[in-house]
């Protein structure tokens, strides 16, 4: 009987609720006992710290992403069922299949859901009834969302390039239909959307990722 895939949604879960547990206590901070903005907690200061809090989730994201497709070379079994390899035998151990699958590499990247749909394709037989192939087949789902999410991290991380600025406009207006003060992710992470009752874009998006997540393991 195949080893049970670890529930990765519910850990991601858990690690999110730290980051958005960080920038609700930054927003709490920012009104003192009389009412009045602190000035430690200035406007631009709570944007940097969504900021921070959508990289910390986006990286657990990504290591979450790395650790199913490990697991999934050592034939451990998600609720869907167990991955079928293109060829050869499942891995014994994990260190076995992280060697296998960097390939000679000292690291691989996940925030490109493109290449990793390629890197399921490599490794993972796919389109075969009773093959759940359920990392690629759900990041092909989503491929546009997770474009738009990985183009987020990039502004993050890439202030001073125009590339990165016009992938998070488009981003934004794919996702909230418009355009922010700046380009800057703090003030759009910070910002609510149009639900009832309404949420900042940093829950939403990250509730978005662990349900992604929840459909692999």
């Amino acid at each position: 009987m195949p080893t049970l895939m670890k529930r990765f949604d519910l850990d991601l879960a858990t690690k999110s609720r730290l980051a958005l547990g960080i920038v609700e206590a930054g927003e709490l901070s920012r009104i003192d006992a009389s009412k009045r903005v602190s000035k430690e907690w200035t406007r631009t200061r709570l944007e940097a710290l969504y900021e921070l809090a959508y990289l910390h989730a986006f990286a657990e994201w990504e290591a979450d992403l790395e650790a199913v497709f490990i697991r999934s070379v050592c034939g451990h079994a998600s609720r869907y069922g167990r991955e079928t390899l293109v060829t050869g035998a499942y891995s014994l151990s994990l260190a076995h299949a992280e060697t296998r699958v960097l390939g000679g590499g000292d690291f691989l990247l996940w925030h490109d859901p493109d290449k990793v749909i390629k890197r399921c394709k490599r490794f993972f037989v796919s389109g075969s009834p009773g093959c759940p192939a359920r990392q690629e087949t759900t990041i092909a789902a989503n491929l546009a969302r997770l474009v738009d999410l990985a183009s987020i991290r990039h502004r993050i991380v890439h202030t001073h390039q125009t590339d990165a600025k016009n992938k998070f406009d488009a981003a934004t207006l794919n996702i909230a239909a418009r355009t922010f003060q700046g380009s800057r992710p703090g003030v759009f992470l910070r910002s609510w959307d149009s639900s009832a009752p309404p949420r900042r874009w940093l829950e939403v998006l990250i509730g978005q990722l662990i349900a992604m997540m929840s459909l692999m393991v």
